[in-house]
């Protein structure tokens, strides 16, 4: 069953719908964005988040010294890399804690190698100019589909929503799916009726 991260957590209620919908994961964004929440609220988040889910800090092109202590500090099990970070920056960080967000063109060339061995999942997000993510549009699923080849988790982001998750688990078949914006009534604020419509689509379950 494909697993699903619910990502731009920004209040407890939210918190607590994903975890009792399903969700398998959960993001907070210490980048700036219309989510970007600080080290001491993501503490009070957190403390609503059971061990058998992921915690996931995101992060954009910031301090590696800053996001070590903010991760140590929270306790996050995964830490993603939303920005243009270099394959020597990757490496301060342990590689199964790392997931390498990539934001491909539509006319990409399809990878033959891993665009990111330093971390242990590639993430597929939409590429918006000047946006690092959370935009709502439709990453390049064909490009998604070639990185199966290589034996790592493959994460889906960008767009998806309830409406389109059951057809990008059956075309892409990612390892997880991220969502957003397609499950918000505003950035940051999310729908508890979309999350549970949300998982349970990508659970292929009507």
């Amino acid at each position: 069953m494909t697993a699903v991260k619910i990502c731009g957590l920004t209040r407890v209620e939210d918190v607590r719908v994903a975890v009792k919908a399903g969700a398998r994961a959960l993001g907070f964004v210490f980048a700036p964005s219309p989510r970007r929440i600080t080290p001491e609220k993501a503490q009070r988040l957190l403390a609503q988040v059971p061990a058998t889910v992921l915690r996931i800090g995101v992060f954009v092109d910031q301090d590696w010294r800053w996001v070590r202590g903010v991760a140590e500090t929270l306790h996050l099990d995964r830490l993603q890399f939303h920005g243009s970070e270099s394959s020597a920056y990757l490496r301060h960080f342990h590689p199964a804690a790392c997931i390498r967000a990539l934001r491909p063109v539509a006319d990409v060339v399809l990878p033959k190698r891993d665009p990111a061995p330093e971390a242990s999942a590639l993430l597929v997000d939409a590429w918006v100019p000047g946006v690092a993510g959370g935009t709502g549009k439709l990453a390049n699923w064909k490009y998604a589909l070639a990185l199966r080849r290589f034996p790592k988790t493959l994460i889906l982001s960008g767009g998806l929503n309830p409406a389109n998750v059951a057809e990008a688990v059956r075309r892409v078949r990612p390892d997880m799916v991220d969502v957003s914006s397609g499950v918000e009534i505003k950035p940051g604020i999310k729908s508890a009726v979309k999350i549970r419509a949300f998982i349970r689509a990508a659970h292929c379950k009507a």
